[in-house]
């Protein structure tokens, strides 16, 4: 199973297609620019979404906003706790959720719930081993992600 098949897995999360959730995974099927938004923020490479800061600067965001332990979950071998859409823009900011909904070509009022939705899986998944992977590592991960966009 390619990585975009496991994070839409745990964003599914064994719930049925009916559901929020799985409405969420049949938009990202849907459309794959999602996953390429998605990617574009978590890159020290693309700079279009956020800026450079990649995985390690949006870390550095949650913790500067008090939700340290909250992106540590999703770091972390454990389960994966919820975050809100209105906990993503406050600690992306309105122009990084700008962006991302850009790219991404949705409306910017869904962009915070389609990264609360996905960021924990996304980041659940390119960290197996419970830490920040070093750059190189997460930069080819996240060009196998895009690579199974072209399936």
């Amino acid at each position: 199973m390619g990585i975009l098949d496991g994070i839409l897995k745990q964003v599914m999360g064994g719930q049925g297609a009916g559901s929020g959730v799985g409405g969420l995974a049949s938009m990202v099927s849907k459309k794959p620019q999602i996953v390429a938004a998605l990617a574009g923020l978590l890159s020290t490479r693309d700079t279009s979404i956020g800026g450079s800061g990649g995985l390690g600067g949006l870390v550095g965001a949650f913790q500067k906003k008090g939700l340290g332990d909250m992106i540590s979950g999703w770091i972390s071998t454990g389960p994966n706790p919820p975050v809100s859409a209105a906990q993503v823009t406050d600690v992306l900011g309105p122009e990084t959720v700008r962006q991302f909904a850009t790219k991404a070509g949705v409306p910017v009022s869904e962009a915070g719930s389609l990264l609360a939705g996905l960021l924990p899986a996304a980041i659940d998944h390119l960290t197996p081993d419970g830490k920040v992977p070093a750059t190189s590592s997460l930069e080819s991960s996240l060009t196998s992600l895009l690579s199974g966009l072209k399936r």
